[in-house]
């Protein structure tokens, strides 16, 4: 047996025959072709063949793997992608292939040079969109991974999500690949599919074999490579496991709405940024979308989305939620998560920089044309909050509100909040209240900023801690600022702890947004413990001289 660790990309354990994914290759014509008009109408032609190939493949599958290929479908489309090749032909002669792949390239460099990392793995998309004009440009077949027959793991060094596209889910019973990121669209749809995976995974292609026995551990990461029977054993009791304990949970939900075992009503949503995700999160049980990532729209895209396009995105959530509460977050994006139609100087703290509503306030024109698919998207009754992130003053949250009502928020009944992210914010969350309908707590960004520690530095990961006395008590002064004027809930991922959720609850919380795969564990634990119960764990955890005394104390409250 060989162990290989990767990235962790979507959770579960799978054991089964390797299938390997091969692109095969093929020729690039090099220098000087000898008419240029003919290259450019070869260029063309693949560009659309390519183009309409993805939006056929989108329309054939749903949810999130439909919009993955709908966001390729653009890509290979892309004026500015499509111009930059043309120039290089007129100017140079070079061949249609040659032209788009070095276009692309150029494009992928900076793609990959962000120090987002879902701004970097965008880079690969971009190369296999270009790979794939090119290969149509010189008559070159498609690979195709409709082959596959039985069930197996799917070995390749990065799969692109048009080959995803041809996979029988029943069939694919892991994802392992050599490159990759979390980010990464394998990582996205396989998450969304429900299948294992883990992603860069060094050495991976050389080490397996066709045929070969391979296990993926989709939680700890790691690949093994022929796996003794101890490793099957264990990987497939966790699979086993991990389903028995989904049916356990299930079990014990009680019926109706949310509340605690003494009937104060919790709402229990869930944090979406795609179609998929939400109708993972209604099958879980989600009340409400108490966070929509608006990003998706936004970024790798060459223009910014208009107002119909966000319409068509909000409107399909709501129609999916009926009466249930969307809370849409205005784009989160700026230094720290550029995109491409805007001229984002770089900076040296993208974290502390102009992001959010920072960067909403330098271009109105986004948030205006945001907002007004937000309160369109409401026609029909349909119960839409908005909220604001980076939001650091009362002032800030004035000209938010301004902005909601001139986009007709207040006639169509929007519920108007902001992110709590910032310390400052939470000392003037009184402020913020009396101005606002609701406050929703980041705890991931909240909690690096109170310790000013960077979250993605794995040093400083002993400050990320959820139950940092700093934060629980942050949590309680939002919560007594808020009282009697807006309701406060919680969307970072400390809300998906059912330990902390409790301790939350106890503090005032009265609204947590979760992952998918936390609402039954949420839901649960909830039903499970009285309000009394939490505001006492509350009381001794916020006084604990760490998180490790905090989180023994959370953790008491479960049944």
């Amino acid at each position: 047996m060989k162990t290989l660790s990767g990235v962790a990309a979507s959770s579960g354990a799978s054991v089964a025959p390797a299938w390997l994914h091969a692109v095969a290759d093929f020729d690039i014509p090099e220098g000087e072709v000898g008419d240029r008009d003919a290259e450019l109408a070869k260029l063309r032609k693949a560009v659309e063949a390519v183009g309409r190939a993805l939006e056929e493949k989108a329309e054939q599958a749903s949810g999130e793997l439909a919009e993955v290929l709908d966001a390729q479908a653009m890509m290979a489309r892309d004026p500015e992608l499509a111009d930059s090749a043309e120039r290089v032909i007129q100017d140079q002669g070079t061949s249609a292939a040659r032209a788009i792949i070095d276009a692309g390239e150029d494009y992928a460099e900076v793609l990959a040079a962000s120090e987002s990392e879902y701004m970097a793995a965008r880079a690969e998309d971009i190369r296999d969109v270009c790979k794939r004009i090119a290969r149509s440009a010189v008559g070159a077949p498609e690979t195709s991974v409709a082959d596959l027959s039985e069930p197996s793991v799917i070995v390749a060094t990065e799969l692109p999500p048009a080959d995803v596209a041809s996979l029988d889910p029943q069939l694919v019973q892991g994802i392992a690949t050599e490159e990759g990121s979390r980010t990464s669209h394998t990582a996205i749809v396989a998450r969304a599919l429900g299948i294992p995976a883990v992603v860069a995974v060094k050495g991976l292609t050389a080490a397996a074999s066709k045929d070969s026995p391979i296990a993926v551990d989709g939680d700890g990461g790691e690949v093994h490579i022929e796996p003794d029977d101890d490793t099957k054993s264990r990987l497939e009791g966790k699979a086993a496991a991990r389903a028995k304990r989904r049916e356990d949970l299930k079990a014990r939900v009680p019926d109706g709405l949310a509340a605690t075992k003494d009937g104060h009503r919790v709402e229990v949503g869930a944090n979406v940024g795609a179609v998929a995700e939400l109708e993972a999160a209604l099958d879980e049980g989600a009340e409400a979308v108490g966070l929509l990532r608006t990003e998706l729209l936004y970024i790798g895209h060459s223009e910014a989305p208009d107002e119909d396009e966000q319409v068509g995105v909000y409107g399909a959530m709501a129609e999916l939620l009926g009466d249930r509460r969307l809370v849409v977050r205005t784009f989160d994006f700026g230094a720290d998560k550029p995109v491409p139609f805007l001229d984002v100087d770089a900076e040296e703290n993208p974290a502390l920089g102009v992001r959010g509503i920072r960067l909403a306030r330098l271009h109105p024109d986004l948030i205006t044309t945001q907002l007004r698919a937000i309160v369109r998207a409401t026609e029909g009754g349909r119960r839409i909050g908005v909220m604001a992130p980076m939001v650091a003053t009362a002032e800030e949250a004035d000209w938010f509100v301004e902005q909601v009502n001139a986009a007709g928020g207040q006639e169509a009944g929007l519920e108007v909040g902001a992110m709590v992210e910032v310390p400052a914010a939470v000392l003037v969350a009184g402020d913020l209240a009396e101005r606002l309908d609701f406050l929703s707590i980041g705890t991931n960004d909240l909690t690096q900023y109170l310790h000013a520690a960077d979250r993605q530095l794995g040093a400083l990961s002993y400050l990320q801690d959820p139950f940092s006395p700093a934060l629980l008590r942050a949590v309680q002064t939002i919560c007594l600022g808020a009282r009697d004027k807006a309701w406060v809930g919680v969307c970072g991922e400390a809300a998906g702890d059912p330990a902390w959720a409790l301790i939350a609850v106890g503090l005032g919380v009265t609204e947590l947004s979760v992952g998918s795969d936390s609402l039954l564990e949420v839901r649960v634990a909830l039903a499970e413990a009285t309000l009394d119960d939490c505001r006492s764990a509350a009381a001794e955890a916020i006084g604990a001289p760490g998180p490790d005394a905090a989180h023994r104390i959370a953790t008491g409250l479960l049944a």
